[in-house]
Order: C-alpha cells, then sequence, then structure tokens
C-alpha cells in the first residue's frame, strides 16, 4: 500500500477518533458502547497507545529541534544600555 494511503486512513481514524472523544465522555462510552466494542478498544489500545506515543515522540522531537534558535550567542541581551 501506497504511504499517500496509509496517510489518508490515518488522517481519518485520528479525526473520527478526535470527533467522538469531543462528543461522548469516557464513562459514557464505558456504559453507552455494546461489548464487542469495548473487548476492541481493550484488546487494541495497548498497541495502539503505544505506537501512537512513539510516533508522536520523533513528531514532537523534530519540531523541538525546529523550535530552537539556530544562532544561539553566548552573551545575554540586557535590552538596556549602561
Amino acid at each position: 500500500m501506497a504511504t499517500k494511503e496509509f496517510e489518508d486512513r490515518f488522517h481519518e481514524a485520528v479525526t473520527s477518533l478526535e470527533e467522538i472523544a469531543g462528543e461522548v465522555k469516557p464513562p459514557d462510552a464505558w456504559d453507552g458502547f455494546g461489548p464487542v466494542a469495548l473487548e476492541e478498544f481493550w484488546q487494541a489500545w495497548p498497541s495502539i497507545r503505544g505506537w501512537g506515543e512513539w510516533l508522536w515522540r520523533l513528531v514532537d522531537a523534530e519540531r523541538g529541534e525546529k523550535a530552537v534558535p539556530e544562532d544561539e550567542s553566548p552573551y545575554e541581551e540586557t535590552g538596556g544600555s549602561g
């Protein structure tokens, strides 16, 4: 499968999960979802969570590196004269 297809599926899944999370509180989901949905979640979530955390850390590290100023002067600016 092409990377673009994975990206599209990933976007749809994240968007759907985000919408559900915004509409249903976890206790309501636990009480309202059927046993099959809860079982699927219970079985799948540990690996999904681990995968997502790993991806998040990679993206965060990349973005954190970009947020650091490239030209760090060893001298501190004081903003005043004197």
